[in-house]
C-alpha cells in the first residue's frame, strides 16, 4: 500500500488533534488562568453595566474592548503566519512516499534517500478522519499516512492491513 507524505493544512489539524492529550484544553485555561479571569471580569462588568446593575466609565470599556479585539487579532494573525510556516518545515522533512509491506514500513525521503522500520518497531496505531498515525516504539517519532482521499471502505483493508500487524491505540 503507496501512500503521499506531504500534508496539506487540514492534514495538519487533524494530526494535531489526534496527538492532542485529553485534557489539552483544560490545561490551556489553567495556564492562562489570569487572562480568563481579566476576561471574564470584563464581560461580567459589561453585561451588568448593558443590564444596568452598575454604572462603568463606557469611554473606558470600549477601549478595554478595543485592546482586547486588537490582542484577539494579532495573536490569530500570529498563528496562522506560524502554522504555514511550520507546514512548510514539517513538508520538508517528511518523506515523498511512504510504502506499508508484509516486513514493515518503506518510505523513499525528499532528498533521495530512502528508510525502512520493521513492524516490531512500532506501538500502536491511531486514525483520525484524514490521516493515520503509526507511531514508534522508541522516542516520539511515528509514520503519517494520508487517507482523506478514500473512502471508508478503501479504508478498511487498511485498518485490517495494520491491525493484523500491531495494535490499534485509543
Amino acid at each position: 500500500m503507496r501512500f503521499t507524505g506531504k500534508l496539506t493544512q487540514a492534514d495538519l489539524d487533524d494530526l494535531r488533534k489526534l496527538i492532542r492529550s485529553r485534557f489539552y484544553w483544560l490545561k490551556l485555561i489553567a495556564a492562562n488562568w489570569y487572562g480568563a479571569a481579566l476576561f471574564l471580569a470584563v464581560v461580567w462588568a459589561t453585561v451588568s453595566g448593558l443590564l444596568g446593575q452598575t454604572k462603568p466609565n463606557w469611554s473606558a470599556v470600549m477601549i478595554i474592548w478595543i485592546i482586547i479585539v486588537a490582542i484577539l487579532s494579532w495573536s490569530i494573525s500570529r498563528t496562522k503566519r506560524m502554522r504555514m510556516r511550520e507546514l512548510k518545515e514539517i513538508n520538508a522533512a517528511l518523506p515523498d512516499q511512504v510504502n506499508l509491506t508484509s516486513d514493515g514500513v518503506k518510505w523513499n525521503g525528499p532528498t533521495g534517500g530512502t528508510g525502512f522500520l520493521p513492524w516490531r518497531n512500532f506501538k500502536g496505531w491511531r486514525e483520525g478522519r484524514r490521516v493515520l498515525l503509526i507511531e514508534q516504539r522508541e522516542g516520539s517519532s511515528a509514520i503519517i499516512l494520508l487517507v482523506a482521499h478514500l473512502s471508508e471502505i478503501e479504508r478498511q483493508p487498511i485498518r485490517q492491513f495494520l491491525q493484523f500487524h500491531i495494535p490499534s491505540m485509543p
